[in-house]
């Protein structure tokens, strides 16, 4: 298992068993909330993760709200605040990328929002952090994208 609580079996690593190994009840809502941001390369806003909920269904905008609460509450989200004042989520699952440690860049103007891959040369080592319990790491670059130049 990882340091937030994801399964290292297949079946534990869907969202049923994400949701289960978490002490959280298992919904409709928060399953398609983990399998939109799982399926995603970016974090998502509230409105987007709507967008992409499949649309034979009907979704509650408060509901799903309330789901994307309980998962960052337990860690298995992680939150990003865009200078537009709106939340951007993403899996905490350090296996959906491609480091466990990835930054983002957020620009100043547009808003946009991208992943990047190892934005440091170098972390603390364990030496340097020898005492302390690391939960979370957050590396965010803010300024203006190309586009905006």
């Amino acid at each position: 298992m990882d340091q937030v609580g994801y399964p290292s079996t297949m079946g534990e690593s869907e969202p049923s068993g994400i949701l289960k190994k978490n002490g959280l009840k298992v919904t409709k809502n928060r399953e398609q909330v983990l399998s939109v941001l799982r399926n995603s390369l970016r974090p998502l806003n509230h409105q987007e993760i709507m967008e992409k909920l499949p649309k034979e269904e009907s979704w509650d905008r408060v509901t799903i709200y309330r789901a994307l609460s309980d998962l960052e509450e337990k860690n298995i989200l992680s939150v990003l605040h865009a200078t537009d004042r709106v939340t951007y989520f993403e899996l905490n699952d350090s296996s959906s990328k491609d480091s466990s440690v990835h930054g983002h860049k957020i620009c100043n103007s547009c808003g946009k929002i991208e992943c990047i891959d190892s934005p440091l040369d170098a972390l603390p080592t364990a030496h340097q952090l020898q005492g302390f319990s690391v939960a979370t790491v957050e590396v965010v670059f803010r300024g203006r994208c190309h586009s905006c130049q």
